[in-house]
């Protein structure tokens, strides 16, 4: 195979057009569903991809951190959610952003709410976090008493306001088919309306809901009752994606570009330059075995579906070992590039700080390629 367009170390790799067809899809579904459609940033983190949204329609971003948040309030992003329990340390930086765009904060505690109460310098919509299942934050959603009690508090604040509850089902990612995944993400569904019966009951208002996992946003088909949805990583989609039966192979938009630097005949494993800092070290089981990534179908610098025989078993730091078929062994030289789709598109792209265009071979640049102090405050 000829060496491809001048890629001579790792690389990630987009498909922008596969890309805006999964926004599309989407967004479509928030539409039918008349749900807010509030994607979450954090999987791109970047200003040209963002546009894409912004294209469509999209005005309401969640994103994950206070850096995050001013990294795209530059942009002009002005509807921001930070989807993280609020730090209270970085409440300058919060009241610097509050003076800048309509910022949303997620809490779990009373004592947090009453710093933000105590600090705030300008009005912050609150969302209180529910957790109903990944254990992870959140205030467990059978809790009613402690969730009325937080609701009050800041009900009574002058720069705060309740918007509602939010949870992120992530223990959709542990499930074991696209029927689990609709189980689990139906059940959250109807804990969020009972918190929500429970705390209208109890004169808080009307109270919003926020659900936001790819799995349950993608295939769960009943949005009655939730207000907004959060997916993120469906624009790019990813092996823990497709494995749980979330999307097709053929709409992954991201796989990395890597060269074989050695060949092993024994073994029939190919070295690639691509290790646990391009990939990280999510793994995925694929037919028994943990896989830090699947070779991709190519086409040049283009990617489709997947090579069940080229797997991804090992990564250190930059060595990444592949066991691949004879035939795929023979098909490789060294020195050629291989594309590998990874595990866990976010992270993957949280380590590479940049894409390549596979159609124009043009860079695309991420937040991870910009030192904080270039754009806050």
């Amino acid at each position: 195979m000829n060496r491809q367009n001048e890629i001579q170390k790792p690389q990630l790799l987009i498909d922008l057009e596969k890309a805006r067809n999964n926004i599309q899809s989407m967004l479509q579904k928030a539409r039918q569903n008349q749900v807010v459609f509030r994607p979450h940033f954090k999987t791109h983190q970047s200003h040209e991809i963002a546009k894409m949204y912004r294209d469509a329609g999209v005005t309401a971003i969640t994103v994950s951190s206070v850096e995050m948040a001013a990294y795209f309030a530059s942009a002009g992003w002005q509807d921001i959610l930070i989807a993280f329990p609020a730090n209270i340390l970085q409440i300058e930086h919060i009241n610097q952003l509050a003076a800048q765009v309509h910022l949303s904060l997620l809490v779990d505690n009373l004592e947090s709410i009453v710093f933000l109460e105590e600090h705030a310098l300008h009005p912050i919509d609150i969302w209180i976090e529910v957790d109903t299942g990944l254990h992870r934050t959140g205030i467990w959603w059978q809790n009613h008493q402690h969730m009325l009690t937080c609701a009050q508090q800041i009900k009574d604040s002058q720069q705060l306001t309740l918007q509602g509850i939010l949870t992120h089902a992530g223990h959709t990612y542990q499930a074991n088919s696209p029927q689990d995944v609709i189980d689990r993400a139906e059940a959250g569904r109807s804990a969020m309306l009972e918190a929500k019966q429970y705390l209208q009951d109890h004169d808080c208002g009307e109270i919003r809901i926020s659900i936001g996992d790819t799995p349950g946003c993608r295939l769960l088909s009943d949005f009655k009752g939730v207000d907004e949805i959060r997916p993120g990583n469906f624009i790019f989609f990813d092996l823990e994606q497709w494995r749980l039966g979330v999307c097709k192979a053929e709409e992954i938009a991201v796989a990395m570009a890597c060269p074989v630097v050695s060949k092993n005949v024994q073994r029939s494993e190919m070295v690639i330059y691509g290790g646990a800092i391009h990939f990280s070290k999510e793994q995925v089981l694929y037919r028994g075995e943990a896989v830090y990534g699947l070779m991709a179908e190519k086409d040049g610098c283009r990617f489709s579906g997947i090579l069940d025989e080229g797997r991804l078993l090992h990564t250190t730091q930059e060595h990444g070992v592949l066991r691949v078929s004879d035939s795929i062994f023979q098909q490789y030289q060294i020195g050629d590039i291989v594309l590998i789709y990874p595990v866990h598109s976010c992270l993957t792209v949280q380590a590479m700080g940049e894409y390549r265009d596979v159609h124009t071979g043009k860079t695309i640049s991420t937040m991870v390629q910009q030192r904080t102090n270039d754009f806050i405050f």
